[in-house]
């Protein structure tokens, strides 16, 4: 009954987000600056973020390493095609992370290395971001006018650091301390998270390939918007993408939907791009990923039923 429920209202956060957004803006013209699309444009966002989900396979088996399971470049690009088919098709990508986990486990990995590799993976992929938004943060006080808004960007900083100290603290918590079940395996994941932290090139292999991935993202954005005929420096997008992206995380919608496209108009805004323009482009990005998510779902309706052989 509660997870229904969580459905429900997820599905009616993104309905009205969708609805909003779609009734402020001029739908005639933003279907006509999507019919307009480039092909090449099309083709190029495609490519780049099948590369990207190759960057994400190579992160996923960094880390399966570190935990001492020896994983193929392969079959890690497997897992991470059938998450993100899951992650696109479910409620959110909470979704996927389960159904990579499973997919890991049918590989001989034990339930304890595949949990905690997706989580250090959704992690690291977080990590990636907020590096990118730590860096913009400084440089947004020139385009952002609105206090509120730079407060809002400085909060979001702020709950990345915060995070990170937060780890820390669980980490040295005194022994004496009454320390209940749920708290003992936070040490023990952080301890894990240590070990990768510290492995040989662990730490910023799985770094550099986040900030790669989330970079790779602000071209794919980029490409689109050229391709829409949309006209704003690539400089404004690696400001501005991060903290759209971040948001179109955050596990209140479906797949993102609403939430990407009234922070995307929002964000664009700030440099003079037509609403419409906007829209059509966070459109286009969620319907690029809803795209190449598609051979995921193939890949796992061709091998539920089989045994997979990657031997750990």
């Amino acid at each position: 009954m509660r997870n229904a429920t969580i459905v429900v209202l997820k599905l009616a956060v993104s309905i009205g987000l969708v609805w909003f957004a779609f009734s402020k803006i001029d739908m005639a013209t933003t279907w006509a600056t999507l019919r307009a699309i480039a092909p090449a444009a099309i083709a190029g966002a495609v490519v780049l973020l099948y590369l990207q989900l190759l960057l994400a396979a190579y992160r996923l088996r960094a880390l399966l390493g570190a935990l001492g399971a020896r994983y193929r470049t392969k079959a890690a690009f497997e897992v991470v095609l059938i998450g993100a088919f899951f992650s696109q098709t479910m409620i959110s990508f909470v979704g996927g992370d389960a159904m990579r986990i499973w997919r890991i486990i049918r590989s001989r990995v034990s339930l304890a290395i595949a949990a905690k590799s997706v989580l250090f993976d959704r992690v690291a992929g977080f990590a990636g971001l907020f590096v990118l938004l730590l860096a913009a943060t400084p440089f947004l006080v020139r385009i952002i006018p609105s206090p509120e808004m730079l407060a809002g960007q400085a909060l979001i900083a702020l709950a990345a650091l915060l995070a990170v100290g937060g780890a820390f603290v669980l980490r040295r918590m005194p022994a004496i301390l009454p320390q209940g079940r749920l708290v003992r395996l936070a040490r023990e994941v952080l301890d894990s998270g240590l070990a990768v932290w510290r492995s040989k090139r662990g730490a910023w292999l799985v770094i550099g390939l986040s900030v790669a991935i989330q970079l790779m993202n602000v071209v794919v954005l980029y490409v689109i918007g050229e391709g829409l005929g949309i006209h704003f420096r690539f400089v404004d997008g690696l400001l501005l993408f991060p903290t759209v992206l971040f948001l179109s995380m955050l596990p209140i919608s479906v797949a993102g939907w609403g939430v990407r496209e009234g922070a995307m108009v929002t964000a664009l805004a700030l440099v003079n791009v037509p609403d419409h323009q906007s829209l059509a482009l966070s459109v286009c990005f969620g319907l690029c990923l809803v795209a190449i998510s598609l051979p995921g779902g193939a890949v796992w309706l061709l091998s539920r039923n089989t045994p997979v052989k990657q031997a750990s």
